[in-house]
């Protein structure tokens, strides 16, 4: 059995990849093949890179600051269940990027939903894998 920080790694880790893996691929691929001439290969990796490290600043800050509280919250509450990490995580995915651009951009817009979408997926990724771990810590 992994401790604790391996498993929040990963979980963080995996989230990362399903929040950037759209955008990466719908975008940014093709940003960076559309400019290949004009760019040095380090500036091509960063732009390819953008989207990871965006959605790593999110994933990390999201799980560190919402879902370790409502770690301590459902493993008080006997719920500490991958589903309901997961849900948890679909919510929040969809909210904290919405939120980060609404508050950016100063009223609710389209930016919003689009920046939500992948946000979900990240956060169905990051607290499924949380969640199963905690199931497994518990049995």
């Amino acid at each position: 059995m992994t401790n604790g920080f391996t498993a929040f790694a990963r979980a963080v880790g995996w989230g990362t990849v399903a929040g950037a893996a759209p955008y990466t691929v719908l975008f940014m691929i093709p940003l960076a093949f559309a400019g290949l001439e004009y760019r040095s290969l380090g500036e091509t990796a960063l732009v390819l890179a953008y989207p990871l490290m965006l959605s790593g600043a999110i994933v990390l800050a999201s799980a560190v600051l919402l879902g370790l509280p409502l770690t301590l919250i459902l493993s008080g509450s006997g719920q500490d269940r991958s589903r309901t990490y997961a849900a948890a995580g679909m919510l929040l995915g969809a909210f904290v990027p919405a939120a980060i651009v609404t508050a950016m951009a100063g009223e609710l817009s389209e930016e919003s939903l689009f920046f939500a979408l992948p946000g979900t997926l990240a956060g169905l990724v990051t607290g499924t894998i949380w969640g199963r771990w905690r199931e497994a810590l518990n049995r």
